[in-house]
């Protein structure tokens, strides 16, 4: 059976260091080479809201994942991911939909040991140091990497990318969890009672409505590609 880890949020200093590898917000640790994703429907620099490093005994060890979304504009069509007009479980994904589906969100997954700190990154999400802690399995209500997903509602677990490629569970966060955020950051953006885009009375963003996210990669190392669902 494959290794679990359950996400737990550091309760000690949060000043971020260097040696940071898995955290939610303060400054993204990613490759000096690659630009800071900006909103295809809005313009805007995305958000970023958290990485993770995958440990040595995952599929994907070596590598990191980072979330990105933006938070300055909402609309009905794109506040989750897209989803594949096909019966879910076992779907095979469409060869360049991984990288399309992606508008106003990026998933960037990279060599680890490439990641540098982003000081010219505005903060927006407080930055809390997430702690990787072993466990035989995960009840629903908890942050993981790796084992199986814990489904909300019915198993909707991708089969193949491009026909070829199989996919596999990379994560999971759990419906509910909110990101805080610093004093001076904007409020999210989101759709109001009427229907209109309004700021947010939160001082918390949310990714994807904060609804169950399970995040599927390709165990394909040369093409790390990232599939999220929600379920709700």
């Amino acid at each position: 059976m494959e290794s679990s880890y359950l996400l737990k949020l550091d309760q000690s200093n949060q000043e971020q260091k260097e040696v940071d590898s898995s955290f939610i917000g303060g400054q993204p640790c990613i490759p000096a080479s690659i630009e800071m994703p900006v909103c295809e429907l809005c313009g805007a620099e995305q958000t970023f809201f958290f990485q993770v490093a995958f440990p040595e005994d995952h599929v994907w060890q070596g590598f990191s994942m980072a979330v990105f979304a933006c938070t300055s504009c909402a609309y009905e069509d794109y506040l989750i991911p897209e989803m594949l007009q096909v019966a879910l479980l076992s779907a095979n994904i469409p060869e360049g939909f991984l990288d399309s589906y992606q508008r106003n969100f990026k998933i960037i997954v990279f060599d680890t040991n490439e990641g540098t700190y982003r000081k010219n990154y505005k903060e927006k999400i407080q930055f809390k140091r997430w702690n990787l802690v072993s466990t035989s399995g995960a009840s629903k209500g908890e942050n993981k990497i790796g084992g199986q997903p814990n489904w909300l509602l019915d198993d909707e677990a991708p089969g193949m990318y491009k026909t070829t490629v199989p996919m596999f569970f990379l994560m999971q966060i759990w419906e509910g969890f909110t990101f805080d955020i610093v004093q001076d950051a904007p409020p999210q953006m989101i759709i109001g009672l009427k229907g209109n885009q309004e700021p947010s009375k939160h001082r918390y963003y949310e990714l994807f409505l904060a609804n169950n996210l399970y995040f599927f990669g390709t165990k394909e190392r040369s093409e790390p590609l990232v599939y999220i669902l929600t379920q709700i």
